[in-house]
């Protein structure tokens, strides 16, 4: 049986402090990425073995969004930050320009 389509996925990750990143690169097929938050994990990889432009594209705007995501994270912790307190990892990690 099959229905008349209009199938839709959508995975949302809702990130504590147990989370992990990798990214594992081969030489003869495309890059993986793993995002991990507690026992789940999403790995991001292309259809093809080989980066065609679209790969690209996609790769390019994943990073961009990614820059944009960071930023606002960074943007809403120094707000929300008194500076006061216990050391703030977050803080001691940032290079000289970004927000938080």
């Amino acid at each position: 049986m099959r229905s008349g389509g209009g199938s839709m996925t959508r995975i949302g990750m809702h990130v504590g402090q147990d989370w992990w990143t990798f990214l594992s690169t081969y030489e003869d097929h495309t890059p993986i990425l793993d995002i991990s938050c507690g026992s789940s994990t999403v790995s991001v990889c292309l259809s093809d073995r080989h980066a065609d432009p679209a790969a690209v594209a996609f790769a390019r705007e994943l990073a961009a969004q990614a820059a944009g995501f960071a930023a606002e994270v960074e943007r809403l912790h120094a707000r929300d930050h008194d500076g006061e307190g216990e050391a703030c990892t977050a803080c001691q990690g940032r290079g000289a320009g970004e927000a938080a």
